[in-house]
């Protein structure tokens, strides 16, 4: 209910709060199938929306073959649109391209990225995310690569500077620059910031799942082509 893509067609549909979730809104738009994901809805909301007797089924992702799985059951559901089969085909021909690539090179050759999700506290994404997969199929690998107790972890400055990554994703130098490490002046001794390479991300390429997630594995992959490793 917070779609924004395709522009064409989804700025004529209802739109309905989720956090919090405006259940008498969607009870007014009688879904025959609501479609979630772990972290989106809570365990509370999702038996919100099953007493009031709506049919609920939450993905949880946390690789890329996920999605194209979640793809793939959504058209058993639907009468999906004939051309969603190529749109199929080609997504997993080119994500089976992208692990053949992956699996050619070593730890040692991959850069370490470091995705920021909100930077006071500071919290990233995890190694049981599926950005950390899109993070290997794009040739780095997640600096956060052992799982914490949580898929969004709170780290600490101290943290980041025992991993030192080789790259900050969470703005563009400049805007990081003056808000981030103004912040925290002591994360410009980590390998990112010496060498400028800190970008920002697309929000909905690397946020939300969908066919569009081949897309956000391109976006980093041109970001790593110029990345200097310190």
């Amino acid at each position: 209910m917070q779609c924004n893509y395709p522009p064409a067609k989804v700025l004529l549909k209802p739109r309905l709060n989720t956090f919090p979730l405006d259940l008498e809104k969607l009870l007014m738009q009688k879904p025959d199938l609501i479609l979630t994901e772990t972290g989106i809805s809570s365990p509370a909301d999702v038996a919100r929306m099953e007493k009031a007797g709506l049919n609920v089924y939450v993905f949880h992702y946390q690789k890329v073959v996920d999605i194209l799985n979640a793809m793939d059951s959504i058209r058993t559901w639907i009468n999906p649109a004939p051309e969603s089969r190529f749109l199929m085909d080609s997504l997993k021909r080119e994500t089976r391209r992208l692990e053949e690539r992956s699996r050619k090179l070593s730890k040692n050759n991959r850069p370490s990225l470091l995705a920021i999700t909100w930077s006071d506290p500071i919290f990233a994404y995890g190694q049981d995310t599926w950005m950390s997969d899109k993070m290997r199929l794009a040739g780095g690998k997640n600096a956060l690569d052992k799982a914490l107790d949580k898929p969004y972890p709170q780290i600490s400055r101290e943290y980041i500077l025992k991993m030192n990554p080789d790259v900050i994703f969470g703005g563009d130098f400049g805007k990081m620059d003056s808000s981030f490490f103004r912040l925290y002046p002591e994360l410009k001794m980590t390998k990112a910031y010496r060498s400028q390479s800190v970008f920002g991300l697309d929000d909905d390429l690397a946020s939300r799942p969908g066919p569009r997630f081949l897309n956000g594995i391109l976006e980093i992959e041109q970001k790593l082509t110029s990345v200097k490793r310190l």
